[in-house]
């Protein structure tokens, strides 16, 4: 934290992130149920991510990142116009922040620290997912910002879709449910 508000500091300026366009990389086999993204009042649309410089990371429109990161990575394995969806990505929270990656090339990495269920048509748990997920690369802030916090959003996906669609075999590795029924079709 202290190397970030030492980037922030030397630079001098506010840093914006707006609206991202996320393209996680997400192959399920087509599936019969629907799926809706339900944002919970944590997952803020504008705030500033908080550092020890005298500078901010002003961001903006995260809600609709997260939406379009959602119909992106979803789309081609759910119908997502659905309502009331079969089932639903309940997000509860969604924190952006970034660290430090190469303080000699003033380098950062953003980061999500998330909550997230995934829930029947009738509000019950199927299952959980939480964690720190990271941007696949990092960059200078300043110029990378908004393509950072959108590249976090595509690890944040993939790793909800490997976590709820996703199942354990005997052996413990993963496969994933290949004749078009979702993993969580068992909790039924």
């Amino acid at each position: 934290m202290v190397a970030l508000a030492a980037l922030l500091l030397a630079s001098g300026c506010t840093v914006y992130v707006k609206r991202g366009a996320p393209r996680p990389n997400i192959d399920l086999a087509e599936q019969q149920a629907t799926l809706g993204l339900v944002l919970e009042s944590a997952v803020r649309d504008h705030f500033v991510v908080s550092n020890e410089a005298a500078n901010k990371l002003d961001v903006d429109q995260w809600r609709g990142t997260l939406e379009d990161g959602f119909r992106v990575g979803f789309g081609s394995a759910f119908r997502l116009d659905a309502t009331p969806a079969d089932l639903k990505l309940q997000v509860l929270e969604a924190e952006l922040s970034f660290a430090v990656t190469d303080a000699s090339v003033a380098a950062v990495q953003a980061q999500i620290r998330y909550k997230a269920r995934l829930v029947d048509a009738q509000g019950q748990v199927l299952k959980r997912s939480s964690g720190t997920v990271m941007s696949k690369r990092s960059a200078g802030l300043h110029r990378a910002a908004t393509v950072l916090a959108a590249n976090a959003v595509e690890s944040l996906y993939e790793q909800i879709s490997a976590d709820f669609f996703t199942e354990q075999d005997k052996g413990g590795s993963d496969k994933k449910a290949s004749d078009g029924a979702s993993a969580t079709d068992a909790a039924y």
